[in-house]
């Protein structure tokens, strides 16, 4: 994983795991790496990834069963609420750049609806 100097590494890698969950690359109930394992993965202090732990647990994004491990959470619900998310933020950013260009709302999804016909998969890739 490559770390950007905007944000803190805590929260890319915290990112990174949400990502990995909606998806589907990290599974319900699929064990995580112990904290000294994912430091090694991910070239960070495992301070760093204890903390990340302890977030998401908060979160209830994982759990922690003690003697066994730390896993994803059971809940069949999680991956779609985390793709939410990200797709809200992720349009939130497309807008906010298209506003700042001067668009209108027709004039936003106008672009929407050209882009994803030219896209693969869109009405004119067929």
């Amino acid at each position: 994983m490559r770390y950007n100097d905007r944000e803190p590494i805590y929260l890319q890698i915290m990112n990174e795991v949400k990502a990995q969950i909606a998806y589907g690359k990290l599974t319900p109930g699929m064990q995580l790496p112990t904290i000294k394992e994912q430091a090694a993965i991910m070239r960070v202090n495992p301070n760093t990834v204890a903390r990340v732990y302890a977030l998401l647990e908060q979160e209830r994004i994982i759990t922690k069963q003690k003697g066994l491990g730390t896993f994803v959470s059971a809940s069949e619900y999680l991956a779609r609420e985390l793709r939410e998310k990200i797709a809200e933020s992720v349009t939130s950013r497309f807008v906010s750049e298209l506003q700042r260009l001067g668009f209108g709302p027709a004039e936003i999804l106008q672009q929407l609806q050209q882009f994803l016909a030219r896209a693969p998969g869109g009405e004119n890739s067929r």
